[in-house]
């Protein structure tokens, strides 16, 4: 069974390693990525403030900063999902 699959990965292409942009790339994706999901943790965390303020300038304070954050997080995932499609 060995030996079949060992014949049939010889006639695969072999990829040595990637360029240094394409690794720049991947690493920047990966970062991307990361902070999206931070981003978004934030803003649930700014709205579940907001919900629970008494005040209604710190209400307005954490909803003001959870808009601040989707629409960066907006943009963060146009830019990614522009990286990927290149």
């Amino acid at each position: 069974m060995l030996n079949i699959f060992k014949a049939m990965n010889e006639r695969k292409p072999k990829l040595r390693e990637f360029d240094p942009a394409t690794i720049q790339r991947i690493k920047e994706g990966a970062y991307l990525v990361k902070l999206i999901s931070e981003a978004q943790v934030a803003t649930r965390k700014c709205e579940f403030f907001a919900g629970n303020a008494v005040d209604k300038e710190i209400k307005k304070t954490f909803e003001d900063e959870a808009k601040l954050l989707r629409q960066s997080i907006r943009t963060l995932q146009q830019y990614y999902e522009s990286m990927t499609m290149e």
